[in-house]
C-alpha cells in the first residue's frame, strides 16, 4: 500500500510538474502574443505620431505664403508618407482602439485635404493628385465622416477647418464662375458642399451655385443633382431652382421627357399653383401633342395672372394646333369650335397688349388656314350653289385675314413670313394694287 501511494503520489507530482511547464509556456504564448500585437500598434502610433508632428509642423495659412511652400511640401509630403502606412497597417490588422483610430482618421483627411490644396501650387503633386483623382476626392471628406463617428475629440478642430476651407472655395468658386472657368467654379461648389455636410449644416448657395456651374458646361447629371439638393432644401423658397431642374432635364433629353414630368409634379406637390411650373407643365403636354392637357395646364396660369398676354397667346395657339388637328381628322364642325376659342384668346392678347406682333400674325394664318379648309371641302361638293356659298366664306375668311396680317406688318416691317402671306391673299382675292405694293416690299427685302 505505501510503495502504491509513493508510486501514486510520484506519478502526480510528475503529472504536476508537466502541468506547471505547460502553464508556462502557455503563458510565454501569451505574453509573446501581447508583446507582437504591443509592438505592431505602437507601431502604428508611432507613425501615426510621425504623421501628426509632420502635419502640425505646417504654419496656418501657409498656402497663402509663397516663402513657406518648399517647406510646407515637405512637412505635407512626410505626413502623408507616414499616415498612408498608419493607415494600410490598420486596414490590415484592426489593432487600434475607436479613439485613436479617430484620430488616424482625422490626420488622414486633413493632410488630404492640404495635399490637395498643394497641388494647384505644385506640379509634381498635380500629377500624383490627377493619377488618383478619385482618391483624392473621396478620402478628406470619407475620413472626417468616420473620424466624427468614432469619436467627438475632433468636432471642433473639424468644424474650424471645414467652415474655413468652405469659405476659400466659395470665393475661389465665384471668382472662377465670373471668368468663365465653370468646370473650377463646380469643383469649388460642389467641395463647398461636402465640407457643408461634414459639418451638418446644408449649405443651400453652394449647393445653387455648384448645380448652375455645372448647369454652364452642359454637366446634366451634376447640375440636377446639386439644383435638387437645394429645391430640397427649399432655396429661394419658390419653384424657381425646380425649373431649373425642368430646363436642364429638357436639354439633356432634347425636349420635354418623362423625366421632366417627374420634377414638375415634384414642384407642384411643393408649389402648387406656380405659373413657372404650370407654364412647363403645358410646354410638356403640348410637345407630346396632347393640347387639351396644355390647354387645361394654361387656364390654371390664366387663373393665377389673368392680365398675362402671353398666357392667353399661348392658349389661342393651343386651341388653333386643336382645330388644324380636327380639320386633318375631317372633323371640320369641331374645328371650328376651336377656331372661335382661338379668335377669343389672340383678341385678348391684342387687348391686353397693342403691339403683340405674334397675335396679329396668327390671327391672319388663322383666317388664311380657315379659307383653305373651305376650299378643300367644296371639292367634295356636288351642289353649285352650296359650292359658292362655300367660296364666298373663304373669300371673307382672306378679308378677315388681311387686316391683322397688315398690323402684323406694321409691327414687324421686314418680316418676310407676313409679306408673303398678304401677296398669297390680294392674288386670291385679285387685288392688283395691293399685291404690287407687297410685291415691290419683297423685292426691297431681296425676295
Amino acid at each position: 500500500m505505501a510503495k502504491y501511494l509513493n508510486r501514486f503520489y510520484g506519478i502526480n507530482y510528475k503529472f504536476a510538474s508537466q502541468e506547471k511547464k505547460l502553464i508556462k509556456m502557455r503563458k510565454t504564448i501569451i505574453t509573446l502574443s501581447a508583446v507582437l500585437l504591443t509592438t505592431i500598434t505602437f507601431g502604428q502610433k508611432l507613425k501615426l505620431t510621425e504623421a501628426a508632428v509632420a502635419y502640425q509642423d505646417l504654419k496656418p495659412m501657409w498656402f497663402m505664403q509663397p516663402d513657406l511652400l518648399e517647406a510646407s511640401k515637405s512637412a505635407l509630403v512626410k505626413a502623408k508618407s507616414a499616415i498612408d502606412i498608419a493607415y494600410t497597417e490598420q486596414e490590415e490588422k484592426k489593432s487600434l482602439k475607436p479613439k485613436d483610430e479617430g484620430k488616424l482618421n482625422y490626420y488622414r483627411g486633413v493632410i488630404y485635404l492640404d495635399y490637395t490644396f498643394l497641388s494647384a501650387m505644385d506640379k509634381e503633386i498635380m500629377k500624383e493628385v490627377e493619377a488618383n483623382q478619385e482618391t483624392f476626392a473621396d478620402i478628406p471628406f470619407s475620413s472626417l465622416k468616420k473620424c466624427k463617428e468614432l469619436t467627438g475629440y475632433y468636432d471642433d478642430d473639424i468644424a474650424t477647418k471645414m467652415n474655413f476651407l468652405r469659405g476659400i472655395s466659395i470665393q475661389g468658386g465665384v471668382q472662377m464662375f465670373e471668368e468663365k472657368k465653370y468646370e473650377e467654379a463646380f469643383a469649388a461648389f460642389s467641395g463647398a458642399v461636402q465640407m457643408s455636410e461634414i459639418v451638418d449644416y446644408k449649405d443651400t448657395l453652394a449647393m445653387f451655385n455648384a448645380g448652375l456651374a455645372a448647369d454652364q458646361i452642359d454637366n446634366y447629371d451634376d447640375a440636377i443633382k446639386y439644383y435638387l439638393m437645394a429645391a430640397e432644401a427649399n432655396y429661394l423658397g419658390n419653384a424657381e431652382v425646380y425649373r431649373n431642374i425642368i430646363q436642364v432635364v429638357n436639354r439633356k433629353n432634347n425636349g420635354p421627357s418623362d423625366e421632366s414630368l417627374k420634377y414638375i409634379e415634384l414642384a407642384k406637390a411643393k408649389y402648387p399653383g406656380d405659373i413657372n411650373i404650370i407654364i412647363e407643365e403645358f410646354n410638356y403636354h403640348n410637345s407630346k401633342g396632347n393640347p387639351d392637357a396644355a390647354q387645361a395646364s394654361l387656364q390654371k396660369a390664366i387663373e393665377k395672372d389673368p392680365k398675362n398676354p402671353i398666357f392667353h397667346y399661348s392658349i389661342g395657339a393651343t386651341f388653333d394646333e386643336l382645330a388644324n388637328k380636327r380639320h386633318e381628322e375631317g372633323k371640320h364642325d369641331e374645328a371650328r369650335t376651336y377656331v372661335v376659342k382661338a379668335v377669343e384668346a389672340y383678341n385678348k392678347v391684342i387687348e391686353l397688349d397693342p403691339k403683340f406682333a405674334d397675335a396679329y400674325y396668327n390671327m391672319g394664318v388663322l383666317y388664311n388656314n380657315e379659307s383653305y379648309n373651305l376650299t378643300n371641302e367644296i371639292k367634295s361638293i356636288e351642289d353649285v350653289k352650296l359650292q359658292d356659298e362655300k367660296l364666298k366664306e373663304s373669300r371673307e375668311y382672306l378679308r378677315k385675314a388681311i387686316p391683322f396680317l397688315e398690323k402684323s406688318h406694321e409691327l414687324t416691317p421686314t418680316d418676310v413670313n407676313t409679306l408673303k402671306l398678304l401677296k398669297s391673299i390680294y392674288f386670291t382675292i385679285e387685288d392688283e394694287d395691293n399685291y404690287s405694293k407687297i410685291a415691290a416690299k419683297l423685292k426691297e427685302l431681296g425676295q
